[in-house]
């Protein structure tokens, strides 16, 4: 196990100087003195401070107002699933890590983290799901697909989920600095094989109203088996400046780069017999790869209230520019396609008495840069406009009735729409939440325009319609406990797939070259119905944290169809999860440690989706052979002193005791036992 240079770091930083050590470790608010001429002047004391107290110190050249600290606009509806408070404790190689232990979660992970890996959301599969930036949208504009990696995800201030009806939402914030003094940050993680992982930080105020920063994050995973690797980095930086009390402008620039190697599954034979023997596996292709590039340019503006005690804005624009671009090699082809657009996005917000109100307008050109015989994409431009509203209205204190719609137009003369509504009932201590929703949605471009020499697309495509509900019931015992249920049937006609006949990862014996026959092509399967129930429990006490979860999802029939045969496996995929945590002070409260396990078992054979490479794509249509039941322990340990975090995982630690390994995609064996240091370090002078 090389942890030579984590030793390294861990004596400096044992050696610094105590008063770096004393240094606050807070960083999502700090006060700050903006400057203003024409307002009235306040003292000092007026000022907002910082949770360590920190006050910026008085010009007596400059007037001081107080600064009331930016907070962004939730989306109606939608439930906080993360903040950065929770995600500090834990180290995650990428997001569907963390993903993968919350209820309702069946994760496809293929054994390196920052791959394609995806995860099925309650009865949401893998392509019905979306991911925001605030209100701009990242999803890959020709697959449609999400890609997790693309997430600044040590930047994160609050991540918010929306269960649509027809899909599942994701939205994330970035932290907003206020800082008095310049702000460093070192953060360092590595385990075995290839995985290192380094990222820096730094943030300067360039007056009481501008603030910018700029993060580097160096990416290696993978190595464990052959063509595994992953390298790549990402860039983010940002401008803000404080208008006034009410205006604000942020530019942020993000850029990812990945280079991915890509073993389209690897020869196993028997799934259940599988030696998960590294130096004996061999790839499909031993020399696949793609190239990944993902850049972000926007200028965002916010606006809030005249009422100064009113923090939250209600108000969001943006314009951005957008570039995604993926070149994939393999031994019998290669392919790769190139969409820049430019978009323009905009969201209000309105309260009125018992009625809050939501509406936003997108609208976004798409360049096709390959429009060439030999590209892949069969089309020119396109532009997609999208308007979406959402109410809730509260007619008693214990109900919440909630409607929101979409509608969704593309310049190819395809469209679709969303209808959804929610009743919230909170009476005492229970709450439900009951909704039902119907939706049409459009036929990607690269499930219309798609040409290459295995897979084509199919211009005569339908729009697939959903119908959907689904219901949960909860229990507080107190602030911190909880106990629920929660149910989803989703009816799915039309679904748009891949033909499934020759897609497999289950050959026995490897031939270099395609195994997917050219002629394959999109369609509109059989309708069939995707089911989730899920029960959960929490238990959040001063020193103990408990939790657990039970996950079951299956596709069945549709319900105005009861006896129709469905084009997928009807087999139960089944999930148990529980972890059990300590946290408290030690060492005269010299550092604070949160310690447990986390653990997941999975006790029957099912068959999970199937990830295709060249098209970057999930589905659940396939002929793969079904997963061995398996099992997955982690011990999780965090220490924090101060301004230094250091973070740790043992990862799987009953590989080859319980099991001699498992799978969660057919043809990726996942990573065997290995420990993981992660050290976080922020430092401001």
């Amino acid at each position: 196990m090389r942890l030579a240079l984590s030793t390294y770091l861990l004596l400096l930083l044992l050696w610094m100087p105590v008063k770096l050590w004393a240094q606050v470790d807070q960083t999502s608010i700090d006060s700050v003195a903006i400057d203003r001429t024409l307002l009235e002047k306040i003292t000092l004391s007026d000022v907002s401070t910082s949770r360590d107290e920190d006050t910026a110190p008085a010009d007596s050249a400059k007037p001081l107002i107080k600064v009331i600290p930016w907070e962004f606009r939730s989306p109606i509806g939608a439930e906080v699933t993360a903040t950065d408070s929770t995600l500090r404790w834990q180290i995650w190689p990428d997001w569907t890590y963390k993903l993968n232990r919350e209820p309702g979660v069946v994760s496809y992970r293929m054994g390196t983290s920052i791959r394609s890996n995806a995860v099925q959301r309650y009865a949401h599969e893998p392509r019905h799901q979306e991911l925001y930036w605030e209100g701009i949208p990242l999803n890959d504009p020709v697959s449609g697909m999400l890609n997790w990696s693309l997430i600044p995800q040590h930047k994160i201030s609050t991540v918010y989920g929306e269960d649509l009806g027809t899909h599942y939402r994701t939205t994330y914030y970035l932290t907003q600095y206020y800082l008095n003094k310049p702000l460093s940050r070192l953060i360092y993680s590595e385990s075995k094989f290839s995985s290192r992982n380094l990222e820096f930080e730094v943030s300067h105020n360039l007056s009481q109203k501008t603030n910018i920063e700029l993060r580097y994050w160096d990416r290696r995973e993978g190595g464990e088996y052959d063509n595994s690797e992953v390298k790549g980095r990402q860039i983010f930086a940002k401008a803000s400046h404080h208008l006034d009390d009410r205006h604000l402008l942020k530019l942020n620039y993000v850029n990812n780069k990945l280079d991915v190697g890509r073993p389209f599954g690897y020869i196993t034979g028997a799934l259940r017999t599988f030696n998960f023997d590294r130096f004996e596996t061999v790839p499909r292709e031993g020399s696949g790869n793609s190239t990944e590039i993902n850049n972000l340019l926007a200028l965002n503006f916010y606006r809030r209230s005249a009422d100064s005690t009113l923090a939250t804005d209600n108000l969001h624009g943006s314009l951005y520019y957008r570039s995604t671009q993926r070149m994939l090699q393999r031994t019998a082809d290669s392919t790769s396609y190139n969409i820049s657009s430019l978009g323009l996005t905009t969201r209000k917000w309105w309260s009125a008495g018992l009625l809050d109100m939501e509406g936003g307008i997108t609208y976004e050109y798409f360049l096709n840069r390959e429009q060439h015989p030999a590209g892949v994409l069969a089309t020119g431009n396109w532009g997609l406009l999208e308007a979406e509203a959402k109410t809730s209205v509260h007619p008693a204190s214990f109900v919440t009735l909630r409607v929101d719609g979409a509608l969704k137009t593309r310049s190819d003369g395809f469209s679709g729409h969303r209808l959804n509504g929610v009743l919230d009932f909170d009476i005492g201590k229970f709450a439900l939440t009951a909704g039902l929703s119907s939706g049409s949605l459009m036929p990607t471009p690269q499930q219309l325009y798609w040409r290459s020499g295995a897979f084509s697309g199919n211009p005569g495509l339908s729009n697939e319609d959903i119908q959907e509900g689904r219901a949960q019931l909860t229990y507080h015992f107190t602030p911190g406990t909880r106990l629920g249920i929660r149910v989803q049937h989703k009816d799915i006609t039309n679904g748009l797939m891949v033909d499934a006949s020759s897609i497999s990862n289950n050959l026995d014996n490897f031939k270099p070259g395609p195994t997917i026959g050219a002629d394959s092509i999109f369609i509109n399967v059989n309708s069939y119905a995707s089911q989730s129930a899920a029960a959960f429990f929490d238990w959040d006490a001063p020193h103990f944290e408990f939790n657990g979860s039970a996950t079951l999802h299956q596709f069945t029939n549709p319900t105005f169809a009861p006896d129709q045969a469905i084009p997928m496996s009807a087999q139960q995929r089944f999930w148990i999860k529980a972890g059990a945590y300590w946290k408290g002070y030690l060492f005269d409260r010299a550092t604070y440690v949160k310690a447990g396990l986390s653990g997941m078992l999975t006790p029957f054979r099912y068959q999970a989706d199937h990830y295709n490479p060249e098209l970057d794509y999930w589905l659940p249509v396939s002929s793969d052979q079904r997963l061995p039941a398996f099992n997955r322990l982690d011990l999780d340990i965090s220490a924090r002193v101060r301004s230094i975090m250091f973070v740790m995982r043992w990862q799987n630690i009953l590989d080859d005791v319980s099991q001699p390994g498992y799978f969660e995609t057919a043809g990726y064996p996942m990573s065997q036992r290995k420990f993981l240091f992660g050290v976080r370090a922020l430092f401001r002078n």
